[in-house]
């Protein structure tokens, strides 16, 4: 599994800093949600109750009003649908079969499920969970497109759900084979993900844990890129309003030697400034060095996963 590419990483990381500047306030501390009954204790069967009280735990988990009006519509493949058998792995491409989650009303929303979704929980959990991403954009009154929407419902603690749904295995007419229920590919939602777990101090064992194996795989390399990046976390965390414009710096994966390389080489650069006022970095630079150090120091000790 590979990395995405630079392009696709500044993207993710504008969006993430652009929600936590614009609205970090309003989200908060979001939970890392988990698919369990901790956080959907609900019984499932495959009707519209169901389907219902499945979203409303979604939007409790939100940073949405309890008063938001919103309705739930069911979408029924054509008479001649010509998807296959009607799988998780028989879908069209990327997203699902609806390409339209979330409608706007004239007195609130309508959230689309397609019937075909019902049938695999994982894919249903990321239509839901895109949705309630969409409904925290709308209501923020911020662009609404489906990538946004799955980086927004990320910041608000639904990434499992998403990673999940990147990459499911089920059987199709044509055997087995991979179905992608994101817009995002599953590399690019282990970073949006990773990138969460940085920032609210969720340990990596916990954001793990209910992955599936191919999951797994993407969220361990860009949790080896989000762990080279330690300044890019605490510019998330302290200041994200500067990660929007600009040009946004990224540091390569490195491997523990290479972090402790990288940490010897800013310790240098603090100690060659002199600090009497005459130092040839600006205090702020001073600043943001010696947080990366020191987020470094923290990193010293991997944590098994």
């Amino acid at each position: 599994m590979e990395l995405p590419g630079d392009d696709s990483l500044r993207t993710i990381v504008r969006t993430f800093a652009h929600l936590r500047a614009a609205h970090g306030a309003s989200i908060g501390v979001p939970a890392l949600v988990q698919p369990t009954a901790e956080f959907f204790p609900d019984v499932f069967r495959p009707d519209v109750p169901s389907l219902r009280r499945l979203l409303q735990r979604m939007m409790d988990h939100a940073p949405l009003s309890s008063e938001l009006d919103v309705e739930l519509a069911v979408l029924m493949p054509e008479p001649d649908h010509a998807g296959g058998c009607g799988s998780a792995a028989c879908s069209t491409g990327p997203g699902g079969s609806s390409s339209v989650d979330v409608v706007e009303l004239e007195h609130g929303y309508r959230v689309v499920v397609s019937a075909t979704d019902v049938g695999n929980a994982d894919v249903l959990s990321t239509s839901l969970a895109r949705s309630v991403g969409a409904l925290v954009l709308h209501e923020a009154g911020e662009f609404v497109s489906p990538a946004a929407s799955e980086i927004a419902a990320v910041v608000c603690g639904f990434g499992v759900l998403l990673l999940n749904g990147s990459a499911v295995w089920a059987k199709s007419c044509g055997g087995l084979r991979m179905a992608q229920a994101t817009i995002l590919a599953a590399p690019e939602m282990a970073v949006a993900l990773s990138l969460f777990a940085a920032l609210h101090g969720y340990k990596v064992s916990q954001a793990r844990k209910h992955l599936g194996a191919t999951q797994r795989e993407a969220f361990d390399v860009a949790q080896d890129w989000v762990e080279s990046n330690p300044l890019l976390v605490a510019s998330l965390a302290d200041c994200p309003e500067r990660l929007q414009t600009g040009r946004l710096e990224l540091e390569p994966v490195r491997g523990v030697l290479g972090q402790w390389l990288h940490k010897r080489k800013l310790e240098q650069v603090l100690r060659a400034a002199p600090s009497n006022g005459a130092s040839a970095i600006s205090a702020e630079r001073r600043r943001r060095l010696e947080e990366v150090s020191a987020l470094m120091d923290e990193a010293a000790e991997p944590e098994p996963r």
